[in-house]
């Protein structure tokens, strides 16, 4: 098996992770604080979607990320530029409940597609390379911000391509490991 076999296997996982979680959410429950101290569900499904634009369009590629294409410009917060490091819980909850669940999931839906095809394309010696990340964050000024370079000082440090990879892998994971366990104890509570 070649590594970016595996990568795309990983991906794959991960999508269909982010599926049967958000799914069958309802609008509460993207929109309900479920425990003290979490965020809404909502923002942490737009995250783990961003986080997975960011880290390969932005930090990898160097290529404009998939949120500035014409057909997510007019769905309100899900286009806002960032992955949300830095946000107070109240800017947080905010951008939660001015997305629509139907949105972020067809914006997935893009993003993971996407990376595949790149994936298929690309060569396994190609994941040893050094990604050039400072000149690719330029044109995202949210990424340069304080919050964002403590949250993730390695991305200017010169990382190798599969480095940049893990935020959209193991970090999105962590993430729908937390919202599927948040999902399930708002449904115990109701029922």
């Amino acid at each position: 098996m070649r590594a970016t076999e595996l990568l795309e296997r990983q991906f794959t996982s991960v999508h269909s992770i982010l599926h049967d979680v958000a799914d069958d959410l309802t609008a509460g429950e993207l929109t309900t604080r479920i425990l003290p101290r979490t965020n809404l569900l909502g923002f942490d499904l737009w995250h783990v979607a961003r986080t997975q634009d960011w880290a390969v369009q932005t930090l990898v590629r160097g290529v404009p990320e998939l949120i500035d294409e014409p057909e997510w410009r007019g769905r309100g917060a899900l286009a806002t530029h960032g992955i949300g490091v830095g946000y107070s819980e109240g800017q947080a909850d905010d951008l939660a409940r001015a997305v629509a669940l139907a949105d972020v999931l067809a914006y997935t839906d893009h993003v993971h597609t996407t990376i595949l095809d790149w994936l298929r394309a690309l060569p396994d010696t190609a994941l040893d390379g050094v990604a050039d990340v400072p000149p690719h964050l330029e044109r995202y000024p949210v990424y340069l911000e304080p919050a964002m370079r403590a949250e993730v000082p390695w991305m200017f440090q010169s990382p190798p391509v599969w480095r940049c990879l893990n935020p959209a892998i193991g970090h999105v994971r962590d993430h729908l490991a937390n919202m599927d366990l948040l999902k399930r104890h708002v449904r115990a509570r109701g029922a």
